[in-house]
Formats: C-alpha cells, sequence, structure tokens
C-alpha cells in the first residue's frame, strides 16, 4: 500500500495545473461572490428577500447548466470546456466591472451576474471530472485535496485585496476577475485532453442510469438539506454581520481570508487523517456536526474576534466536508458517466441551495430581533444532517464492497 507521499510523487503533473489554475480562479472570483451582495445591499438598497432571490435563482442556473454541461463533458471530452469558457467570462468581470463602477442599472448588474454564473457553470464539471481522470480511486482524495488547498491558498487572498480595491471603488474587484481570468486560461492550454472513453448514452439513458444508483440518490437527497443549511454560511451570514453586527468592508475581507488561510494550514493534517480511517461519510458527518457547533456559536458570539473564532470553526467542519464530495461521487461513477453523476449531485443539491439562499435571508429578516432563534434553529438541523450521513455509511460501504467484489470477480 502506498503512503501519502509516494502517492503524491506519483500524481499525474495535470493536477498540478489544475490546482494552479483554481488558485487563479478563486484569488479573483472569490472577492466577486463575496462583495456582489453586499453591492446589491449597499448601493442599490436591495431587501434582504430581494437579494435572496436573486442569489438563489443563480444557484438554479449554476445547477440546470452544471447538470448538462457534465454529460457534454462525457461526450465531447473536457478540454474544450476547460479552454473555451474563460474567454467570454473574462469579457463578461470586465463590463460587470466597468457597471458598478459607473453604477448602472441594478437590471443589467444583475443579468452580467447571471451570465458569468452560466459560463463558470459549463466549466466546473469538467474541471471535476479531469482530475479523476488522471487519478486512480486510491489516489483521488490526494489529487481533489492538493487542488483544493490551491483553491482555497487563492480564497485566503482574494478577499483581502477584493477588500482593499474595494475600497477604493467596488468596480475594481470585477476587472481583477476578469484579468485573472486571462491568466486561467493560459494554464490550462497546457492541460491536454483527459477523457478517452466517451459515452455513447443518450440523455434519456443517462438519466435512468442515474435513477438505479440508490446511493447516489439518497446521498444527494440528505445534500439537499445540508446545502439549504450550508448557504446560511454564504450570503446570509455575510449581511447579518456586515448590515446588522457593524462589520467594516475590510474586517469581513479579513474574515473571509482567515477562511482561506485555516483550509491551507489544516486541509492536509486532516486529509491524512480521514484517507486512513473510517470512510469519508463518516468525516462527512462529524464536519456537520461541527457545523453545527459553529452556527450555535453565531447566536452568542459579537464583534470582529468573535465573528474571526466562529469562522475558524466553520472552516474545520469545510475541511471534513468538502474534500469527500466528489470522491464519493466518483467512486460510484464508471469513467464515462463521472462529469454526468457530477453534475446531477450539483444539479439536485442547488434545490437546497436555492431554497437556503430565499428563505434563509427572509427568515432571518423575520427574526432580526432575536436572531437566536434563527441560528439555533439552523444549528439544530445541521445536527441532523451529520446524523443522516452518519446512517449513509453502511449502504456506501456495502456499495463498494460489491463494486470491489465484481472487480476481481472480472480480473480472476
Amino acid at each position: 500500500m502506498k503512503t501519502n507521499a509516494e502517492e503524491e510523487r506519483n500524481l499525474d503533473r495535470r493536477i498540478y495545473l489544475l490546482g494552479s489554475s483554481r488558485f487563479i480562479r478563486a484569488l479573483g472570483r472569490t472577492s466577486s461572490f463575496l462583495f456582489l451582495p453586499i453591492i446589491l445591499f449597499q448601493i442599490y438598497k436591495l431587501s434582504l428577500l430581494e437579494i435572496g432571490l436573486y442569489s438563489g435563482f443563480a444557484t438554479l442556473i449554476m445547477a440546470l447548466v452544471q447538470y448538462y454541461s457534465g454529460i457534454w463533458t462525457d461526450k465531447i471530452g473536457r478540454r474544450k470546456f476547460l479552454i473555451y469558457i474563460p474567454i467570454p467570462v473574462a469579457l463578461l468581470y470586465l463590463l460587470l466591472g466597468i457597471g458598478v463602477f459607473y453604477k448602472i442599472e441594478v437590471i443589467y448588474i444583475i443579468i452580467l451576474w447571471y451570465s458569468t454564473i452560466f459560463f463558470n457553470a459549463l466549466q466546473f464539471p469538467a474541471i471535476q471530472a479531469t482530475i479523476a481522470d488522471i487519478t486512480k480511486t486510491s489516489e483521488r482524495l490526494t489529487a481533489y485535496t492538493i487542488v483544493r488547498l490551491l483553491v482555497n491558498t487563492g480564497a485566503a487572498i482574494g478577499p483581502i485585496v477584493g477588500a482593499f480595491m474595494g475600497s477604493i471603488n467596488l468596480g475594481y474587484i470585477f476587472i481583477i476577475t476578469s484579468v485573472l481570468t486571462i491568466v486561467e486560461l493560459l494554464i490550462l492550454l497546457f492541460v491536454r485532453e483527459t477523457h478517452s472513453i466517451k459515452t455513447q448514452l443518450t440523455i434519456r439513458g443517462i438519466n435512468k442510469l442515474i435513477f438505479k444508483e440508490k446511493f447516489l440518490i439518497l446521498f444527494a437527497l440528505v445534500g439537499i438539506l445540508f446545502n439549504f443549511l450550508l448557504r446560511q454560511r454564504g450570503t446570509t451570514f455575510t449581511i447579518y454581520i456586515f448590515g446588522f453586527k457593524g462589520i467594516s468592508l475590510l474586517e469581513l475581507g479579513f474574515i473571509y481570508s482567515l477562511n482561506g488561510l485555516l483550509v491551507v494550514l489544516f486541509q492536509y493534517p486532516i486529509y491524512k487523517l480521514i484517507s486512513n480511517r473510517l470512510t469519508y461519510l463518516h468525516w462527512r458527518a462529524l464536519g456537520s456536526m461541527i457545523y453545527a457547533v459553529s452556527y450555535f456559536m453565531i447566536a452568542y458570539l459579537e464583534g470582529f474576534i468573535g465573528y474571526m473564532f466562529i469562522m475558524g470553526m466553520l472552516t474545520i467542519g469545510e475541511d471534513f466536508v468538502s474534500p469527500t464530495t466528489e470522491t464519493i461521487i466518483t467512486s460510484i461513477a464508471k469513467e464515462e458517466t463521472r462529469g454526468s453523476y457530477i453534475g446531477f449531485y450539483n444539479m439536485a443539491t442547488s434545490i437546497g441551495n436555492f431554497l437556503g439562499s430565499v428563505f434563509g435571508l427572509w427568515i432571518l429578516g423575520i427574526f432580526i430581533n432575536v436572531p437566536d432563534i434563527f441560528w439555533f434553529s439552523v444549528s439544530m438541523m445541521m445536527a441532523l444532517v451529520g446524523l443522516a450521513y452518519f446512517a449513509l455509511t453502511l449502504p456506501y460501504r456495502k456499495y463498494l464492497n460489491d463494486a470491489a467484489q465484481k472487480e476481481s470477480s472480472t480480473h480472476a
């Protein structure tokens, strides 16, 4: 059995190219995702419900596009999605930056924002499936962890840069993102095609195959509630501490930069822990419980230091959960259906993202004078999600054991 160090040395160099491109991507786009709701809230004076609706529909667009792009990347390959998509994305971010700079009508800001989401979603399943294409099952968690470390290095730097540029003018955040997208493209040009087995299945055939995968369906159903609750860590938490608790733009940048920094510091030790003991779902359950404790603390801690501590706890939960998602999905998918399975999971769990965006901010608005009730409820529901993931460990182990037996009988 290979050690973690041996697996890292043997990884395809394209893993590091993909990771570097994701670092550049996160460096710019983390800020754009973080500060756009604030732009809608502060500059355009939209209500919490309006921001929630716009954010919710953005997640639906993302998921629907990812589902079909996942299918098409299995049909035509990965590279076209990797190298063609950054071109319109760079242009759209440039236009978005100019639009914010000159404070154009909010409807045009929304259209440009949704357009960036459309093209970003087209590319994402191809990136994730490419990693699976060039790794063995035993190497996959290592590969996804390395890429994620690079992503979060960008996510640690991005919010501080974005907050600094935003203090001059919020439009500069998107202009910088445009420039970085061109750099991302230059890196991706060195990634050759990785998908050799093109699926011959129709969309209807793929859908039938997906709905026969009982474990995938169960995993996605729990994922819907998980994403609903996870969404409260994003726009809801951001608007709550910025709009109602007096956190400044620069402080907000530092809080979210801490998230990326702690991922970089703790992801590798946690990776070594989860790669050698129990199943990925056990650790996913633990991560959900840590999220639950973190949400509970939002009700009782305040101020910059308090929110920094909460973000640290949320990040530890993220370190246990995030690397396992694609690893679990690709472990039950054949090579020709990896993109489709990833796309399906993202589309299904987008229901949680949508409902979390819309109802999270709406319910927070109702309980804004007694926010403890809101955060306590979110905490309790996340604890239930943790128990659900723990319950799924049994069917997941059975699935892996059955697959291993089939593979051994095939080679016998």
